[in-house]
């Protein structure tokens, strides 16, 4: 007994979880409809055959299985022939739906059953390809824990997690798996976080730190304060927008329904007249099946629902079909710079102390002045002394100066720390070797921040923003694949032109306000040009609606550059846009591979029916399983690395 259970456990858990990850393709009308149709074909497939040896067989039982057959699954195509014609909608379903009706009232019933289910065939398979990019999408809404440990009022908590609401406080252990969306306060994780961002190595996180529902802490204790749960959640729009991303017919897609409604009319003509003609009905229903343009619609939808699966699966959201075409066409790509090239966060990079001021003396009284600021440049200073083990005392005292400054006490003395407009609107003359070293660092794009000992200017602090790692890659294979890069920033010429030849782009586009980016959209869109545009932040919005297509970045972003891009990049990885380019490009190339061999196949078919070589039967033989080759040439695309 034991045996037989270890023998047949392993084929019951996989059924289990086919039934779990395929339920809803299992249980929809079409699957249901073609299931028992097939089924009921090859019973009477199979008596016919035990007839030949048995003699056993009756010929009336025969003909009612085959009738069964045609029957169960030519109702299911007549109902989508008529739901089509009242949504004017006219498809293949309704040359078939003649063609099977024909050779039902002529008493072909064995060929009306291989019609009707070699064309339902052909239509789960199309469903199957879609649900196998489901699947890999809803594997993701799997993976939040049905409950939680929640900190409310001084206690700990096991709570189901739809009862999560935005503020709570969760303990997140080893080994589990992060509910919410939300920020670290206490405590620090390596958390893997590749379900979201693709990102294959774990990931340190520490105070202050956002973690992404769905993501699993492999190592450390963390306490998480909710700031989105439920559909809000990274994993709750990764789903609602990638559905509503397979439902969006691309422009295609629409062009061949339009064309699939003379098929109709020329396939009922073509019968007409092949029987006309050669006096011989079942001729003309076999122009009726061979002449559907099923195979043809199938070559468009199938890969670019692969496509989208593809880019899901590797950290990219694409939002619409008709995206990954325009993708394709791309030859400019526009990237804002701060919080897209750049982390949009301030580091350390030169300290240059004037007279017999320490270095170290220098960075240790400025970091003590902005030990408990907020301000970007505050804690970049702090960061730096700590990576320098520099100590930093707390300041006796602390004053914000009006603008962008601080003065505190720290052991007895005076520091006083920020820009040179500080000073000269607090009538403190600079010596001229500080405005030249300031002035300098500011053509270079860098930040320069004066530090004042005593009422004795003692030396500068020089910041310039972070490049985002991978950037210069993904400018390097955009460039390579002859792609044009340009920077459009809301920022100084000095900063941008800096990034400019860190990263290979040629092209700058500095101090532009949001409509200001627009223009410059609009003026390579008027020169010819298919544009995408990078960006991360509200201003970034209207240039994102503008372009082509608009690229936002899913962590650093806001809402408003996430919502209005027809691109998300979840891990803001620079160096997914080349890879979704090529994606797109190879989208193209498969469904114009699809399209010709569907066209090739109907050609020779329509010829063999006028010489009377095909019958309903091999007719719709050839015509159906000429849709598995661009069946499977599409779900290529969802494994394409």
């Amino acid at each position: 007994m034991d045996v037989t259970h270890d023998s047949f456990g392993p084929l019951i858990a996989a059924s289990r979880s086919l039934l779990r990850d395929y339920r809803e393709f299992l249980l929809a009308p079409g699957t249901i409809f073609t299931l028992a149709s097939g089924i009921l074909l090859l019973i009477a497939v199979l008596y016919q055959v035990s007839g030949l040896f048995t003699d056993a067989a009756s010929e009336a039982y025969l003909d009612w299985i085959y009738l069964a057959a045609a029957l169960v699954g030519s109702s299911f195509i007549w109902y989508s022939a008529v739901q089509g014609i009242r949504e004017g909608d006219f498809t293949a379903d309704i040359p078939v739906s003649l063609a099977t009706a024909a050779a039902i009232a002529i008493g072909e019933y064995s060929a009306a059953a291989v019609v009707a289910v070699l064309l339902l065939l052909g239509g789960m398979l199309e469903e199957l390809v879609a649900a196998r990019a489901d699947r890999a999408l809803d594997a993701l809404a799997r993976l939040l824990p049905d409950r939680v440990t929640v900190r409310r009022n001084g206690k700990d908590l096991s709570l189901p997690t739809d009862e999560l609401v935005i503020g709570d406080l969760l303990i997140v252990r080893s080994g589990e798996r992060i509910a919410v969306d939300g920020e670290i306060l206490f405590g620090a994780a390596a958390i893997n976080q590749s379900a979201i961002t693709g990102e294959s190595v774990p990931v340190e996180k520490q105070k202050g730190d956002t973690v992404f529902a769905g993501t699993l802490n492999e190592n450390g204790a963390i306490e998480v304060r909710a700031t989105r749960v439920g559909t809000e959640t990274t994993l709750g729009q990764i789903r609602r927008l990638v559905v509503d991303a397979q439902e969006e017919k691309a422009p295609v897609e629409r062009v061949l329904d339009r064309y699939a409604k003379l098929y109709t009319p020329a396939a009922i003509i073509l019968g007409l007249l092949l029987w006309w003609w050669s006096g011989n009905v079942l001729q003309a229903i076999t122009m009726l099946i061979v002449f559907c343009p099923c195979v043809i619609v199938l070559a468009t939808p199938t890969a670019l629902v692969a496509s989208i699966g593809n880019a899901a699966l590797r950290g990219s959201l694409v939002k619409k079909g008709a995206t990954v075409e325009t993708l394709a066409q791309v030859d400019t790509v526009i990237f804002d710079k701060t919080g897209t090239l750049t982390l949009g966060e301030l580091r350390l990079v030169d300290a240059v102390p004037f007279d017999d001021v320490l270095e170290t003396s220098l960075i240790g009284y400025a970091a003590s002045a902005e030990k408990f600021s907020e301000h970007p440049i505050g804690r970049a200073i702090v960061r730096a002394a700590a990576e320098r083990e520099i100590a930093v005392p707390d300041p006796e005292s602390c004053e914000l100066l009006t603008g962008l400054g601080v003065k505190a006490g720290i052991e007895g003395r005076t520091v006083m720390l920020g820009r040179p407009k500080l000073f000269s609107d607090m009538g403190i003359a600079l010596p001229e070797i500080t405005l030249r070293e300031t002035s300098a660092r500011t053509r270079e794009g860098k930040s320069a921040i004066v530090v004042m000992i005593d009422h004795e200017v003692s030396g500068l602090l020089v910041f310039e923003d972070t490049l985002r790692e991978h950037a210069q890659e993904a400018v390097a294979a955009l460039n390579q694949a002859g792609i044009r890069t340009v920077i459009v920033t809301g920022d100084n010429r000095g900063a941008a032109d800096k990034i400019a030849e860190v990263t290979g782009i040629s092209e700058t586009h500095t101090e532009m306000m949001p409509e200001e980016k627009v223009g410059v959209v609009k003026r390579f869109q008027e020169a010819g040009h298919r544009v995408a545009f990078v960006g991360d932040g509200v201003n970034d919005g209207p240039a994102l609606a503008t372009a082509d297509v608009g690229v936002a970045m899913g962590n650093a972003g806001t809402d408003v550059a996430i919502e209005t891009a027809d691109v998300v990049l979840l891990s803001d990885e620079l160096l997914k846009l080349p890879h979704l380019i090529g994606t797109s490009q190879k989208t193209l190339r498969t469904i114009r591979q699809n399209l010709i061999f569907a066209v090739g196949v109907l050609l020779l078919a329509v010829c063999l029916t006028v010489f009377n070589i095909l019958t309903p039967v091999t007719g719709a033989l050839l015509h159906e399983l000429s849709s598995i080759p661009v069946i499977a040439n599409s779900a290529r695309l969802i494994g394409l690395k």
